[in-house]
């Protein structure tokens, strides 16, 4: 029986088709009926649909948005349209959009709608023997995943929109190609590379596609292979299917298992020792921790550096360039190259590597909770050093004293927040930043913006 779909907002349409139609004897089932193409996307997802008959003109979303949804979800779906038009332009639409016949919904004689019926159980019988002809069974079918490596990519899409036609957004940055030949799948590489945007987004092969994998169980297993992955030569990665649903069913949860590796990292010392720089990511792309942890962990050693004495302009200047890394290469190209920076710039200190390693640290803890409500002393306990050398050769690497640099990282903060959590009140906010007394909180705020807390957040909220 051909399993069949019947998609019009107007009841009477819909249940004078499944009434006055020998739907039984023509070899037809109707598994159900909806009213508008997001209702039907509803129903597909848990309903067996062989053919969909889908009026053009529906609210929520109309009949040529739920064609593209469904040709690309489910390419097999035949399509046939219903429709109060004759229009050569409306009907051209649904054709190109995959339809394979229509129904003017002014003309439901009966011998109209059973020659239709006759029509479609013969075209749907013609595809199923071409599926099982051994010609038909050479090539299985593939998908091309378009990733915006940066926000700007994401915000205006991975191309021009001729390059898009035919491409399911699935959310965040990334846009499907599915259910392709492998030349079409090249055809279409071949495309993008010539667009302005080629270079600056990710281009994933999925091979032995299936037609009904859902995005969201396997795009996050998606960005997490990418992220630890070394680019290929040509800049396509090719996966299977299989592979990143196998990724997907076993991804990884726990923050827990970053915690030795955080603390290897927190250490610093791989900042003058090139094997242990190795050894840490070798590590990091063998646990494949969650890639979100892994980029907090480095923004937070990238703010950290930025604190030092005649640095802060090399650092901070490439805050934007670091925004736009995807893949934990990139991370280990910059990283390595700044070491080499830092390397240069700690041999104008008096201090052993070691020293200069801890204070590195200690800037590093000043940006965890831990550090905005620790003393100097504890500070300096943590980082295993004297007070008093400790205060000296802090204030003389970061180019001010211990206190300064905490209140300036404390404030930095309190910045944020006061935009991330609008709703919470002000006192909220000095004790999340280390202040326990709002009034102090409020005149240090005012005293390096020019402004209160409250107006700060004002301004910037507008």
């Amino acid at each position: 029986m051909i399993k069949t779909l019947i998609v019009d907002d107007e009841h009477l349409v819909r249940k004078g088709l499944i009434l006055t139609l020998p739907w039984d004897a023509r070899g037809f089932q109707i598994v159900g009926e909806a009213d508008n193409g997001k209702s039907a996307l509803e129903l597909m997802e848990r309903t067996q649909v062989d053919l969909l008959l889908t009026d053009l003109t529906m609210p929520s979303m109309d009949g040529f948005e739920l064609m593209k949804q469904v040709k690309e979800r489910y390419p097999a779906v035949v399509i046939v349209v219903l429709t109060c038009h004759q229009d050569f332009h409306f009907l051209q639409d649904a054709m190109r959009l995959g339809a394979i016949d229509y129904v003017v919904k002014t003309n439901l004689a009966d011998e109209v709608l059973e020659d239709m019926l006759k029509r479609i159980a013969e075209r749907m019988q013609s595809n199923r023997e071409q599926q099982r002809s051994p010609a038909s069974l050479i090539e299985a079918k593939q998908a091309l995943v378009v990733l915006a490596a940066d926000a700007a990519e994401a915000a205006a899409g991975p191309s021009d929109g001729a390059v898009l036609n035919g491409a399911m957004p699935l959310g965040g940055n990334a846009w499907l190609f599915g259910n392709r030949t492998r030349a079409e799948v090249d055809a279409l590489l071949t495309e993008l590379s010539g667009t302005d945007h080629a270079g600056r987004s990710f281009y994933v092969r999925v091979t032995d596609w299936q037609p009904r994998a859902k995005a969201a169980e396997w795009l996050y297993a998606l960005r997490e292979k990418l992220f630890y992955d070394n680019p290929p030569a040509d800049g396509t990665w090719t996966i299977s299917l299989e592979e990143l649903e196998s990724a997907a069913a076993g991804r990884r949860t726990a923050e827990t298992e970053l915690e030795s590796l955080r603390q290897a990292w927190t250490a610093m010392r791989w900042v003058f020792d090139a094997k242990e720089f190795q050894r840490i990511l070798t590590a990091f792309r063998a646990r494949q921790p969650r890639s979100r942890l892994l980029v907090e962990l480095f923004e937070r050693t990238a703010a950290s550096w930025s604190m030092l004495a005649g640095m802060a302009e090399t650092f901070r200047d490439s805050r934007d360039e670091r925004h736009a890394y995807r893949t934990l290469a990139e991370w280990e190209s910059w990283f390595s190259r700044h070491c080499r920076e830092l390397t240069a710039f700690a041999k104008g200190f008096t201090c052993s590597a070691d020293v200069f390693a801890a204070i590195l640290r200690a800037i590093d803890l000043l940006h965890t909770e831990l550090g905005e409500h620790g003393s100097r002393a504890e500070l300096a306990a943590m980082v295993n050093l004297s007070q008093g050398y400790f205060s000296t050769i802090f204030k003389e690497i970061v180019g001010r004293s211990f206190h300064d640099a905490a209140k300036e990282i404390r404030l930095e903060k309190a910045k944020r927040l006061l935009i991330e959590h609008a709703d919470m009140p002000i006192y909220w906010i000095a004790e999340k930043t280390g202040f326990q007394d709002e009034k102090y909180f409020s005149k240090i705020f005012r005293i390096q913006t020019g402004m209160v807390p409250s107006e700060y957040r004002e301004k910037h909220l507008r």
